[in-house]
C-alpha cells in the first residue's frame, strides 16, 4: 500500500489530534458523496441521450449503426439493472419500444384485464401457458426486441458505480453482435447461429439457474418429465363371493325405551323386572 509522504508542515496521522482526525474523516465522506452525486448526474444525462436513440429514423434494431452502438456501450457503463429499468420505463412513457436501438412504438394492451395469458413459442397444445401483466407486454414492440433488451440487462452490475471501477469494465455486448462481425469478416456469408453463439457470462448463468429454480417452484416441467412422472391408476371393484342380505325387521318390543341397553330412570318397568330389581336391593342391604 502506498503511503503519502508527510512534510514537516503536515503532521503524521498518529500525531494528529482528535479534531483533525474527525475533520479528515468528514472530508473523506464528503468526497464520496460528491462522487456519488457526479455519477448519478452522469446516469441521468446518459438516460436523456439514450431516449433519443436511434439517431436514424430508418434504423433497424437488428442492424444498428456503429455510432449508435458505441453510444449505447459507453452510456450504459455506470448503469445498474434498476437504472436500466428506469430507462425502459421512460421510453415507454414516450410511446417508444424499451430497446434503446429500436425506433418503433411499444405494444398497447387492453388494460381492462389485470392479467394476460400467453403461450410459449411453438406451443400448439397450450401446455406452456404463462400469466403476465399487460404492462410487461407493453415494454417492447415485439418479443425479439424484448430478448435483445434483456440480453443487455443481464450484463449490468448490481454494484453501484461509485463502489466499483466502472470506467474499466468490459464493454457490453449486444445480442447477435458476434454473428454480425463474423458475417462482415467472411464477406456477408451466412454463419450458423449455434456456431457463433457467444460465451455465456456468469450473470447469465446465474439468471438461468434462478429461472430454472423458479420454474421448479411453480411446478413447470417439460412434456417428457410430465409423461415420465405419471402414475398408471387402475380402478377395480372388490369381488363379493357371497351375497349379504339385510336382517328382517323384528316385531318383538324389547325395552323400547332403552338407550344402548340402558334403561334410564323414569321409564316404567315390567312386573318381572321390578321384582328382580327389588331382589337385588334386598341382597345388598346386609352389606351396607
Amino acid at each position: 500500500m502506498a503511503v503519502a509522504a508527510t512534510s514537516k508542515d503536515s503532521p503524521a496521522p498518529s500525531t494528529l489530534s482528535r479534531e483533525d482526525r474527525n475533520r479528515q474523516l468528514a472530508l473523506h465522506h464528503a468526497r464520496l458523496i460528491q462522487i456519488r452525486k457526479d455519477i448519478e448526474s452522469l446516469i441521468l444525462t446518459s438516460t436523456e441521450t439514450l431516449l433519443d436513440l436511434p439517431t436514424s429514423p430508418t434504423a433497424s434494431p437488428s442492424e444498428p449503426s456503429s455510432a449508435d452502438i458505441k453510444t449505447v456501450k459507453e452510456s450504459l457503463r455506470p448503469f445498474q439493472p434498476s437504472d436500466y429499468d428506469a430507462l425502459v420505463e421512460e421510453r415507454n412513457i414516450d410511446h417508444k419500444c424499451g430497446y434503446v436501438l429500436c425506433r418503433r412504438e411499444n405494444r398497447r394492451q387492453n388494460r381492462r384485464s389485470n392479467y394476460r395469458i400467453i403461450t410459449g413459442t411453438g406451443d400448439a397444445k397450450g401446455s406452456n401457458l404463462k400469466v403476465v401483466e399487460p404492462k410487461e407486454l407493453e415494454r417492447w414492440c415485439s418479443d425479439e426486441c424484448g430478448k435483445m433488451a434483456l440480453y443487455i440487462r443481464v450484463q449490468l452490475s448490481e454494484e453501484p458505480a461509485w463502489m466499483r471501477d466502472w470506467q474499466t469494465n468490459e464493454p457490453l455486448e449486444l445480442y447477435g453482435e458476434i454473428e454480425r462481425k463474423a458475417q462482415v469478416h467472411n464477406g456477408n456469408s451466412p454463419v450458423p447461429r449455434v456456431a457463433m453463439k457467444p460465451d455465456v457470462s456468469d450473470a447469465q448463468q446465474t439468471l438461468a439457474i434462478r429461472m430454472k429454480d423458479l420454474a421448479v417452484e411453480r411446478g413447470d416441467r417439460s412434456n417428457t418429465a410430465k409423461a415420465s412422472a405419471r402414475v398408471a391408476v387402475h380402478v377395480r371393484e372388490n369381488d363379493q363371493k357371497e351375497q349379504i342380505s339385510p336382517l328382517p325387521p323384528s316385531t318383538e318390543n324389547t325395552h323400547s325405551g332403552s338407550i344402548e341397553g340402558y334403561i334410564p330412570i323414569g321409564i316404567p318397568l315390567t312386573k318381572q323386572e321390578f321384582d328382580q330389581h327389588v331382589d337385588v336391593e334386598d341382597d345388598m342391604m346386609p352389606t351396607i
